[in-house]
């Protein structure tokens, strides 16, 4: 994404103080002050259109030193920013975050839930926004993460940390334009997808690689509203999600006004895309059946992965998922009748919402059995019944964001026991 610009540095390092009060405290609740706004990650105002041909050079620059500047930790009850995402990292480690006056408030937690840190890849003035996991903001470990953001609607500052956001390192480029997607198949080799504002199902989309752990960024394909180009991902559909599990191999899901899953593969790096078929079911032929995320595999079985998917007929809005066992050379429909939040730590276990009650599967998904009730899960239900995302590090620990009606408080839960209890973080 990043082009023709001069990388700055604009670090910040952060001590983390504890205090005798955070001890006592084993869960906080997170809630908001002001109404957030969606994040933006695809929508850029027009639909300008950019030459194939003409290929932007990297960003580039040379990171100037660190400095320094404590600052306090966060107590939980200070955190007054409703959660929109989060990315769960391990059993002990995740980053959330939100959005407070349109700036991008990101914490950082490593003990488990007790202690929260405040990140910031943004001062207050720069109004980023609140992102989405793996659209513009990415987290590789507990340690690696980029981001990017439009600044002033001229251009397009990224941002990457190599020390669990204690500082940061910022790059310009010379157009507005928005973060898909990115991913990382280790520290240094990671790929950003930038897209336009989607206009009658088509948006402009420029893939960018960096080898150097995002220091440069150099364009590999792009298609523009009046230049496709063969071998490059389509101009129809907007970018759902991306994924490299190497340096060589890479998808990207895309969703559509054709309302059916549409998947593209690399093997070359991202310099050449192809279709992958993904057969439906006969009886979802009349339905919407789109890629509802980016494809996953799992880290302790890497030819295993599955893909989130989101069905509507005339009385149903389910998801599904797509799963593979081969790398995904191949994928296979699998029905869930999850109606919310659908999500698997491996290939046998997995969780989902329906009719508003937690389900778990530890058999791929071939049976699913309402999880017991829990009186803290329930009671967060009552005021904030909408899920806005489950994730699970392992078979034992996940992390669930609930949010109200009104959309302006949010909950965040942990469980270590598979779902059976929770706690507030």
């Amino acid at each position: 994404m990043y082009r023709n610009g001069v990388i700055a540095m604009n670090t910040t390092n952060f001590s983390v103080k504890k205090t005798a009060l955070l001890a006592v405290f084993t869960a906080v609740s997170l809630t908001a002050c002001s109404s957030i706004g969606p994040a933006a990650t695809e929508d850029a105002a027009g639909s300008a259109a950019a030459s194939a041909a003409a290929s932007p050079g990297p960003a580039s620059g040379t990171a100037a030193p660190a400095s320094t500047a404590p600052a306090p930790s966060v107590k939980p009850d200070q955190i007054q920013t409703r959660l929109t995402d989060f990315q769960l990292i391990s059993d002990a480690a995740g980053f959330a975050w939100g959005e407070t006056n349109g700036s991008l408030r990101l914490y950082r937690i490593d003990d488990g839930g007790r202690n929260w840190t405040l990140l910031s890849p943004w001062d207050d003035t720069f109004k980023s926004g609140a992102p989405t996991a793996g659209g513009s903001l990415y987290f590789l470990d507990a340690q690696h993460g980029w981001t990017a953001a439009t600044d002033d609607g001229r251009k397009t500052v990224t941002a990457f940390t190599t020390d669990g956001g204690r500082s940061w390192t910022r790059g310009t480029l010379d157009k507005a334009t928005y973060a898909a997607g990115l991913s990382f198949a280790d520290p240094l080799h990671g790929w950003m997808l930038t897209s336009s504002d989607a206009a009658m199902g088509k948006s402009e989309k420029t893939l960018y690689a960096t080898d150097n752990g995002g220091k440069d960024w150099k364009p590999l394909t792009s298609v523009s509203l009046d230049k496709p180009v063969p071998g490059a991902l389509p101009l129809s559909g907007h970018a759902s999600g991306m994924t490299f599990k190497d340096a060589a191999s890479g998808w990207i899901a895309l969703a559509g006004h054709e309302e059916k899953p549409v998947l593209y593969r690399t093997r070359d790096g991202g310099k050449t895309w192809n279709n992958v078929p993904m057969k439906i079911p006969q009886e979802l032929n009349d339905s919407s059946v789109t890629l509802d995320g980016a494809p996953v595999f799992f880290k302790d079985e890497p030819d295993k992965g599955w893909i989130p998917v989101r069905t509507v007929s005339a009385n149903t809005d389910s998801r599904e998922a797509y799963v593979t066992k081969d790398g995904g050379q191949t994928w296979s429909f699998k029905q869930t009748g999850m109606q919310n939040a659908l999500t698997f730590a491996d290939s046998l276990h997995g969780w989902g919402f329906k009719d508003n009650v937690l389900h778990a599967t530890s058999d791929g998904g071939a049976t699913w059995n309402p999880v017991p009730s829990d009186p803290v899960l329930t009671d967060t239900l009552k005021n904030n019944p909408n899920v806005i995302r489950l994730e699970f590090a392992d078979p034992q620990t996940g992390w669930l964001l609930l949010g109200s009606e009104d959309g302006k408080k949010s909950k965040l839960l942990k469980t270590t026991d598979a779902g059976k209890h929770w706690m507030l973080l």
